[in-house]
């Protein structure tokens, strides 16, 4: 994906200053990451992958619903007019957006299982595949589904359109697959797959895990 390659503390960083919505100390963080390595802001939000769980910091964004900063992130993950050239209409979209995790799911099911209807909306607008199942085998308007999003489901209903009819409806997942994520911040996401950073980036955003 991305020809930079951080080191796990650098990726902390960032990830680490995208779940807090820390502006300033990512854009810092950002541009001595660039200059080290002499590349892009881009290249280093690609780059930005944790090692074991897969996460991004789109995935930090849209659960927590930190639309501005996940619309300066798009931007910035945004291919080139060279790559467009380059690639065709597959350059068109930031080529993190689909990125899926350790298990499966995309920033796009985190937006949506936790209710962020206006990151939903943005991450669509942006190219996200809404058609992506996780591990569990549920799509992004599944999760929103089970966690009672309804704004998000009747929204993600409406930009299927017909689609929807012949994916039809997934079952429920089973407890044993389910567990409860809760950032720092309050947010939570039951999860087959929403999972967050391990606590490896410490700090007030810092992630408990619990069953359900």
């Amino acid at each position: 994906m991305a020809h930079t390659t951080l080191t796990a503390d650098e990726i902390d960083d960032v990830l680490y200053f995208t779940r807090g919505n820390e502006v300033e100390e990512l854009k810092q963080t950002l541009s001595e990451l660039l200059q080290k390595h002499s590349c892009s802001a881009k290249d280093v939000l690609e780059a930005s992958v944790h090692s074991e769980t897969g996460n991004t910091v789109l995935h930090f964004c849209s659960a927590n619903g930190f639309v501005d900063l996940l619309k300066d992130v798009l931007n910035q993950l945004k291919p080139s007019e060279q790559e467009g050239v380059a690639n065709g209409k597959a350059a068109d979209k930031p080529q993190l957006i689909n990125h899926q995790n350790q298990q499966g799911s995309t920033a796009l099911h985190w937006a949506a299982y936790n209710g962020q209807l206006d990151a939903v909306k943005v991450l669509v607008q942006a190219g996200a595949n809404m058609w992506i199942k996780n591990s569990a085998g549920h799509l992004a308007m599944f999760e929103a589904e089970r966690a009672e999003k309804s704004g998000v489901v009747q929204f993600l209903l409406e930009a299927g359109g017909g689609e929807v009819e012949k994916t039809g409806r997934e079952g429920k997942a089973s407890e044993e697959d389910e567990v409860v994520v809760q950032g720092g911040d309050g947010v939570e996401q039951s999860e087959t797959g929403l999972d967050a950073l391990d606590g490896q980036a410490n700090g007030g955003g810092e992630v408990e895990m619990g069953g359900a």
